[in-house]
């Protein structure tokens, strides 16, 4: 097989377009990096909680369904590898909690339509991409983030940070990518639920080094009052691996 991908452990008992943030692609099958990011995402991940890793192809790979195909009929051969690796990835992350999914195919608001009682989430950044998944009895809101933590201009940063975040960034990208990736993941954990297209000053973050852990400081009051509340509950975790940073966001 033309992909090559790894599968995760079982685990039982565009924001950035839309505000002018210009991400460059480059596809590079970094296998080194698939072994430490499966290894941070079973440390991040609750229980009851399944995820999957792989490494998007550069030759031409075919679609599972031909449902799914039939939506990147138009695509470049990046933007279709990495449609397929992602649903590959959300496949097996269903499939360890339980879930058989056949073609995810998107809903309404453009999001993959999860099998019901599934909630999971994909990502995938420079060649390799990731899923996680649980149920949404247990789960009800799920985000996943992977972000290169070299890749943000100094344009984009000042975008990507509340005022209270700024001292604490400084210039260290490293750091602003984190604020950007869990922002991200925080947007795709709200978003089927609360259908709020936020801004990333919606937001302010606070970093626990020690824990690994991320807090919501300060929610923006013009966001709907239920969602503020879920804010500040929200769970998020993040890890640094080589060059990249992945984070997670639940409730």
């Amino acid at each position: 097989m033309a992909s090559v991908w790894f599968v995760l452990i079982c685990i039982f008992p565009r924001l950035a377009q839309r505000h002018g943030i210009l991400l460059p692609l480059l596809y590079v099958a970094n296998l080194s990096a698939t072994n430490p990011l499966l290894s941070a995402l079973l440390e991040m991940l609750p229980e009851g909680c399944g995820a999957s890793v792989g490494v998007v192809s550069t030759q031409a790979e075919p679609f599972e369904y031909v449902k799914e195909g039939e939506l990147l009929e138009n695509a470049s051969l990046a933007r279709s590898n990495e449609f397929i690796e992602g649903r590959r990835c959300a496949r097996e992350a269903l499939a360890q909690v339980g879930y058989i999914a056949g073609a995810l195919l998107p809903n309404a608001d453009g999001l993959p339509e999860w099998p019901c009682g599934a909630i999971a989430s994909i990502s995938h950044s420079r060649g390799l991409c990731c899923a996680v998944a649980a149920s949404v009895e247990g789960m009800p809101c799920l985000g996943l983030d992977l972000e290169k933590t070299n890749r943000l201009s100094p344009q984009a940063v000042a975008r990507v940070l509340h005022s209270q975040e700024i001292d604490f960034v400084g210039e260290n990208q490293a750091l602003a990518s984190l604020i950007f990736s869990a922002k991200e993941a925080f947007f795709k954990a709200q978003f089927p639920v609360w259908g709020v297209h936020a801004n990333f000053s919606d937001l302010a973050l606070h970093m626990d080094g020690a824990s690994g852990h991320l807090f919501a400081d300060k929610v923006a009051l013009h966001l709907p009052e239920e969602l503020r509340g879920a804010a500040q509950r929200m769970q998020f975790r993040y890890r640094f691996v080589g060059d990249y940073v992945v984070t997670l966001c639940w409730l």
